[in-house]
């Protein structure tokens, strides 16, 4: 068929490729091959008949010769002399053909007997319509035939007594070996003759045994004649009924098949015009009269159902595709809902350089189960949420929004994170049919300190990433929020440093999947994390984002694609607390550089003298080294430190926060300064070297933390 529909085709395109045409063409092709196979077999058949009637007429013939020559003369003596004298000139080595060699076998040619049988041959040879009646005798040791006598002795295309020729070998043994059961033939293909068959019945002596063989040769070419003119007559015959079969059963195929389906075409071309026109209530199949009696009847039939019931499905889907409107217009309202029911306005907290948070959410249908948020509990408190509803699309949406309500609710009473979750889940188990749940990492950061203390319930781990290093925190997970009521959770701690991060998201970061199912992975999510260098926490979703995309390369989203970023630039750096400036790091030595230029950078401000802030700049590397050192053990820890200066405007008072082991430096006994450094005890040096240098030392613990605090006067 041509790339155009039938209402553009030509009649001639319509003529060439309707069905009428293409059911002339097949009843026209079977009628051909069922002629050619009935050709074939009548042909096979008729060269078969006609085969066996040459090899019968020439069997019986060579039968009926020897028969009448046994009667008159004796065969087998006059075959057994001239075999004799082949012999004898064989092993002699006489020369065939010669007038030497044919000598030989001038006594028998000359004896009556064989002048008899020669006319005995002559005479069936001249009444047959055979090529040639002989008596000859096969040598089986040689694989020749030779000729004992031949009727047409002397003439120069025939043979003389004692002539041979070269036969094949299962010629001979067919001949020699015949057991008296069918007739007796062998065809073969000769230069002088073309195929030629060879009947004959063998002639035997007293003793049984075979001395000759009375032979008619028949060529078979009149047989290849009569088969070339049987398949002209029968091939005239055959494209004759072919014509007039193909005529007869096309025109009824016309009748009874291709004018039935062209009336249905013509009734669905005019249908698709009065759609397209906007015509309604048509009737067209329903006019349609076809009585075939047939499958095409009842196509007829359908066809005019189809079509009442298209009108009815048009009707029914003016009214869906309106209601679908709705839906979706409403849909698209949830979408914007949702999307303003999370923290979207960023910077989020402009007034408070201690940190920095960016989040985003994509989710995989319009609507979706995954949530963040975060949100101040008090001035120094900061509650992170990172959380993934079961299921996908409006229910689970609806279930998030309930989520996320009660743990920001039950956060914001200042509750621990553990507490927060199984509060959370007592409440959604008491009243949840559906039996949705939702996995969540609750964060509450210590602003001053950089401390995080969090629980998990069931969702991924989180990142944390350290000088430019992002890698897993395997926390401890609980159970999902939802399964169990009574569950309970465990509640473990973060410390953050300035410029540390902190890397929330659902699993559609590392369950992404390209085209072949692969998933994203958390390696790649890794990489993604630790390729960003400027820090920013806009380019590090931005990064992770960038490398899903590139993974996935098009595929359909699986799930919801949520992540969170806070970066702690610390709690004290700079800020400063009603008339102290403070500073909290990391409890390490590497940090005694960063404190120290802090205070002195305070120190400058008052004009301290550059006696005093040497003995305060040792004072803090005494202090803080011994808190970096034994204060927090393993376990990492920070400090603050804070300058004030309120009190007295003459000098200024440095205090020392940490909350590791407990400790009074103040009960350490001062040592022997009047001993050599070999006798004296180690420890307590440094110490003692403080509370002599300062004006005022004084040590307190309040609320599970050391406080050291230093007074220097500047006079």
């Amino acid at each position: 068929m041509p790339d155009k529909s039938v209402r553009d085709m030509n009649k001639f395109e319509k003529l060439h490729y309707s069905l009428a045409s293409r059911t002339f063409h097949a009843a026209l092709r079977a009628a051909v091959i069922l002629g050619l196979v009935a050709l074939l077999v009548g042909l096979g058949l008729y060269g078969f008949s006609l085969t066996n009637q040459y090899i019968s007429e020439a069997f019986d013939l060579a039968k009926s010769t020897g028969s009448i020559a046994a009667k008159v003369v004796d065969p087998a003596e006059i075959a057994a002399r001239t075999m004799d004298v082949y012999h004898e000139a064989m092993e002699a080595g006489a020369e065939p053909g010669t007038d030497d060699y044919y000598a030989l076998y001038s006594e028998i040619e000359n004896d009556p007997d064989y002048r008899q049988l020669i006319s005995i041959l002559k005479d069936f040879n001249d009444s047959s319509e055979v090529n040639d009646v002989y008596f000859a005798m096969y040598d089986n040791a040689s694989g020749r035939i030779v000729i004992i006598a031949d009727p047409d002795d002397g003439a120069t295309e025939c043979s003389r007594i004692g002539d041979f020729e070269p036969v094949s070998s299962k010629e001979v043994k067919k001949f020699l070996n015949w057991d008296g059961n069918g007739k007796l033939y062998h065809i073969s293909h000769t230069k002088s003759y073309g195929w030629l068959s060879t009947s004959g019945v063998p002639c035997r002596g007293e003793n049984g045994e075979t001395a000759g063989f009375f032979l008619c040769d028949t060529t078979l070419g009149n047989l290849i004649k009569s088969i070339r003119m049987f398949l002209l007559q029968y091939t005239l015959v055959m494209c004759l009924a072919v014509i007039i079969v193909a005529v007869v059963l096309a025109t009824k195929m016309k009748k009874k098949l291709a004018e039935p389906i062209n009336k249905i075409a013509d009734a669905a071309v005019e249908y698709a015009k009065d759609k397209q026109n906007g015509v309604t209530n048509t009737d067209h199949f329903a006019s349609l009269d076809i009585r075939t009696g047939d499958e095409i009847e009842s196509l007829s039939l359908v066809m005019k159902d189809i079509e009442r019931d298209l009108s009815d499905y048009e009707e029914n889907l003016t009214r869906i595709t309106a209601e679908k409107e709705r839906l979706g217009t409403e849909l698209a309202l949830a979408t914007r809902i949702q999307a303003d029911m999370l923290p979207n306005i960023y910077p989020a907290f402009p007034d408070r350089p201690e940190f920095d948070i960016f989040a985003t959410m994509t989710p995989a249908k319009e609507v979706g189960g995954d949530f963040y948020d975060f949100f101040l509990v008090d001035d120094d408190h900061l509650g992170i949420v990172m959380a993934d509803v079961s299921g996908k699309g409006v229910p689970a949406a609806l279930f998030m929004m309930a989520s996320r309500i009660m743990i920001q609710n039950t956060a914001l009473t200042g509750r621990s994170p553990k507490e927060v979750l199984e509060t959370v889940n007592n409440q959604i188990c008491a009243n949840n049919r559906e039996e949705m749940f939702v996995t969540a990492w609750l964060g509450v950061l210590e602003i001053s300190t950089g401390r995080v203390r969090a629980a998990n319930a069931g969702h991924e781990f989180p990142v944390v990433g350290r000088g430019g290093v992002f890698d897993l925190y395997k926390d401890k997970h609980g159970f999902v929020i939802g399964g169990i009521q009574g569950v309970k959770y465990s509640e473990y701690e973060l410390q953050l440093d300035p410029g540390d991060m902190l890397f929330l998201y659902t699993d559609g970061v590392p369950e992404a999947t390209d085209a072949d199912h692969g998933l994203f992975g958390t390696v790649r999510m890794l990489s993604a994390l630790n390729s960003v260098k400027t820090g920013r926490t806009t380019d590090v979703l931005k990064a992770v984002s960038a490398a899903v995309d590139a993974f996935v390369n098009g595929s359909p989203q699986f799930d919801d694609l949520t992540m969170l970023c806070l970066k702690y630039n610390g709690g004290g750096d700079g800020k400063m607390t009603g008339s102290a400036a403070e500073i909290t790091v990391g409890a390490t030595v590497d940090n005694i550089g960063k404190v120290t230029d802090f205070v002195n950078g305070e120190l400058d401000k008052l004009d301290c003298p550059i006696k005093a802030k040497m003995q305060l700049d040792v004072a803090i590397d005494e202090i803080f080294s011994n808190v970096a050192k034994f204060a927090y053990g393993s376990e990492p820890g920070k400090v603050t430190v804070a300058v004030d200066r309120a009190e007295d405007p003459s000098g200024v008072t440095v205090t020392f926060y940490d909350s590791g082991k407990r400790f009074d430096p103040l009960s350490v006994k001062d040592p022997d300064v009047s001993l050599g450094a070999e006798e004296r005890e180690i420890g307590g040096l440094g110490l003692f070297i403080v509370r002599k240098t300062m004006d005022d030392v004084k040590y307190e613990y309040k609320d599970g933390m050391n406080v050291l605090t230093v007074r220097k006067n500047f006079g």
